[in-house]
């Protein structure tokens, strides 16, 4: 029998997530490419694979019996694959700065955009990523690492403000805040426990370090996280100020497709970062 291997793949990951709908969203076909997909695989080994329950589809027998073996081949065909190629990976720009170099990877900072860094994971356009990552897919692992608290930045020199800063003169004061929106609020919306005021944002950067750069230059303030701002306090004249408004801390993660998560090469890969930004971590708390 000469089997199509795409039709395995759809096997698997039907047989994975019990469901045409998950496997269809992970493998990026329609549902209905799917199903044509198992009964095409069903036709040419002459036995049925799933049958209907609820809204799920149970394997039957020989699916059970099929995946056992299928699985086996797929993880080493993918440890073959990633023997030959360097991986690339999504860092957060405020954990990016301390990185050393690291054999086979290319490194980009992390994009603000949460539905980009989920289409790139699921399309394998990227191999993992490692950030403050808020949408959940069923397709993508999320590994939780560590997570900090944000503080207030603004120039030494800035007239209005002391060595603290109030929560009013927080929501008087003109922000610069990151320029990408998440499901129609920015990150400090989606962290704050004040149900009040609202920023005054008046400009609009697309990285933390243009945050900083801009809160060292003028009379805005800025959230950022606190590590980076204790990094680059002294060398831009910042002050670093408690946040005065009370918000859940920054959770960074380290994200990667479900179907990287035996192979061999990428686990440790997953573990030399996580030992890397974990460390580093600690350091600056």
């Amino acid at each position: 029998m000469d089997l199509d291997l795409n039709l395995l793949k759809v096997f698997l990951e039907v047989y994975e997530y019990q469901s045409y709908t998950k496997a269809s969203s992970t493998l990026g076909i329609t549902q209905p490419a799917v199903s044509a997909s198992i009964k095409r695989m069903e036709s040419e080994i002459g036995e049925s694979l799933f049958y209907r329950e609820g809204r799920g589809m149970k394997p039957t027998a020989m699916a059970i019996r099929l995946a056992a073996r299928f699985r086996v081949g797929f993880d080493e065909i993918q440890n073959a694959l990633a023997d030959r190629f360097t991986y690339s990976a999504y860092i957060s720009e405020t954990l990016a700065i301390n990185l050393p170099n690291l054999p086979s990877i290319s490194v980009e900072h992390t994009p603000a955009d949460q539905d980009e860094i989920i289409h790139n994971l699921k399309s394998l356009s990227i191999d993992l990523a490692v950030g403050i990552i808020m949408i959940k897919d069923h397709a993508i692992v999320s590994e939780p690492l560590f997570r900090e608290s944000t503080v207030v930045v603004c120039s030494k020199q800035h007239p209005r403000i002391g060595d603290t800063i109030s929560r009013q003169e927080f929501y008087t004061e003109n922000h610069t805040a990151l320029a990408t929106l998440w499901k129609g609020m920015d990150g400090f919306a989606h962290i704050s426990q004040d149900a009040g005021e609202e920023r005054t944002v008046v400009c609009k950067t697309r990285s933390v370090s243009s945050l900083l750069l801009d809160a060292s230059s003028s009379e805005r303030i800025a959230v950022v996280p606190n590590r980076i701002a204790m990094m680059w306090k002294d060398a831009l004249g910042l002050k670093v100020l408690q946040n005065p408004i009370e918000h859940k801390q920054l959770e960074y993660s380290l994200a990667y497709h479900r179907r990287y998560h035996n192979t061999e090469r990428h686990r440790q890969l997953r573990q030399t970062i996580k030992d890397v930004i974990l460390n580093d971590a600690s350091l600056g708390t």
